[in-house]
């Protein structure tokens, strides 16, 4: 890949120099005014051509990291392998079938879960849970900014200084100041990847906080100041996990935690569960895996109604293809994207696909401000969240997490927070013309 890019640089000099002289020859303009425009040509030209070949490196690199991180995560389960009881349930669901090779889980049973649609009660729980942490912290976010979370940022700081192993991993971003605080406060931090490219590919975006081995945080918890400070209306839905489910999550979470810090970290010791028995399978992919195998699964299975609460939506052919198949069989499909984004790209690229979606009979609404969290609900039956994103680009390329829960209770708890959402939305009735924007920002996705 060096040698081509190199011989490609070298052509392009000759021909420069080619196309110089032959301006100088037959031009009547001074020579020394042709050669300067050509130089600064030349060099403008090839500072794009760094930036670009620096960006692909980047890229490889990071991607051969994670490769070289599948080895490790293997070593580290081998390790750890003697302390699991993961009590793995057998069905017949075919939703659920997924080895543990493939997607590192296996559908528990004995769980409990609890969901939040409120920022405020979400941080609430997590500060009590933090607050009495008696061996560790384990925060995994693809940025964060706690400036504005000052209650959170103090529970942290007040665990560490407790001699409590709290580990802080993080991808995309961290502020200076939140960073500094916290290294000060005995907290070690860590960049997941220190190959980082411009732009979100081969990220994490897994979004979770193991507090003792036996409580886990899950959903799109970016801790960022856009989120709280907007005036615009907001749409959570947050998750808290205790019992079976928190090891197969434990696993994930720790093998990123070790692979950024370089070492290694004694797994906790497993109690059984006493909890009621809830079907919950959690589902964390490799680059070398495939989410939206799970979630065309997840379609496939659906007879009566396939809803979608989104922060984006640009699919692939596949999931396109399958969304218009079921309704095309009499399936209600009913799907939610925002009307307000931090990226305008991706923002009028789901519009797109959203109206082409709506013309084939979909139920298409625009909330009118964020929503914070990827949700599919199947046949009122299952609830298919995490950190996941319906994005070509990404879904198979980034390290993401589904939760596949199959409980009434938070089916109608979804519904609920869907429901509400239409109040403050618009519902796609003209999608027979997609605005020019829209089509330019379609065809660059």
């Amino acid at each position: 890949m060096l040698a081509l890019w190199i011989v490609l640089a070298v052509l392009l000099v000759i021909i420069y120099i080619i196309m110089t002289s032959i301006m100088v020859i037959f031009e009547r303009d001074k020579p020394r005014n042709i050669i300067i425009w050509s130089s600064v040509f030349l060099i403008t030209q090839f500072i794009g051509y760094i930036i670009y070949f620096c960006s692909r490196m980047s890229v490889y690199n990071k991607k051969k990291a994670l490769n070289k991180k599948i080895r490790e995560d293997e070593i580290y389960f081998n390790l750890i392998s003697n302390k699991l009881n993961l009590n793995p349930i057998e069905t017949n669901e075919t939703l659920y079938k997924f080895n543990n090779r493939a997607f590192n889980t296996c559908l528990n049973s004995n769980s409990k879960f609890e969901m939040f649609d409120s920022l405020d009660n979400y941080i609430k729980s997590l500060i009590n849970d933090i607050s009495v942490a008696k061996t560790s912290v384990l925060i995994e976010l693809s940025q964060v900014n706690l400036g504005d979370f000052i209650d959170l940022k103090n529970a942290i700081i007040n665990k560490a200084k407790e001699n409590v192993l709290v580990k802080f991993v993080y991808d995309l971003h961290i502020s200076r100041k939140t960073k500094k605080e916290l290294k000060l406060a005995g907290v070690k931090i860590y960049k997941f990847n220190k190959h980082n490219p411009l732009g979100r590919l081969y990220s994490n975006l897994r979004n979770m906080i193991s507090i003792d081995g036996k409580i886990i945080y899950s959903g799109s918890l970016d801790f960022t100041s856009k989120q709280k400070k907007s005036k615009f209306e907001k749409s959570y839905l947050y998750l808290r996990f205790e019992g079976d489910v928190v090891q197969s999550m434990n696993v994930s979470l720790y093998q990123d935690v070790v692979f950024a810090g370089g070492k290694y970290i004694e797994y906790p010791e497993v109690e059984k569960s006493k909890f009621n028995e809830t079907k919950i399978q959690f589902a964390s992919n490799e680059i070398n895996s495939d989410i939206e195998l799970l979630i065309i699964n997840a379609i496939c299975l659906a007879k009566k109604s396939i809803q979608l609460q989104l922060e984006q939506f640009v699919p692939t052919k596949s999931i396109t293809s399958l969304l218009r198949y079921a309704i095309n069989s009499n399936i209600e499909v009913r799907l939610m994207i925002p009307m307000r984004s931090n990226r305008y790209t991706k923002y009028f690229a789901s519009r797109a696909y959203t109206k082409e979606l709506a013309l084939f009979g979909a139920s298409v609404y625009l909330y009118d401000g964020y929503i914070r969290f990827n949700a599919i609900t199947i046949d009122d039956n299952h609830v298919l969240t995490g950190s996941y994103i319906i994005d070509r680009e990404h879904i198979n390329s980034t390290l993401q997490n589904v939760v596949i829960i199959e409980d009434k209770s938070a089916v109608d708890y979804y519904n609920n927070i869907f429901n509400k959402c239409i109040d403050n939305s618009y519902k796609v009735n003209n999608a027979k013309y997609l605005l020019l924007r829209e089509k330019i920002f379609k065809s660059l996705v």
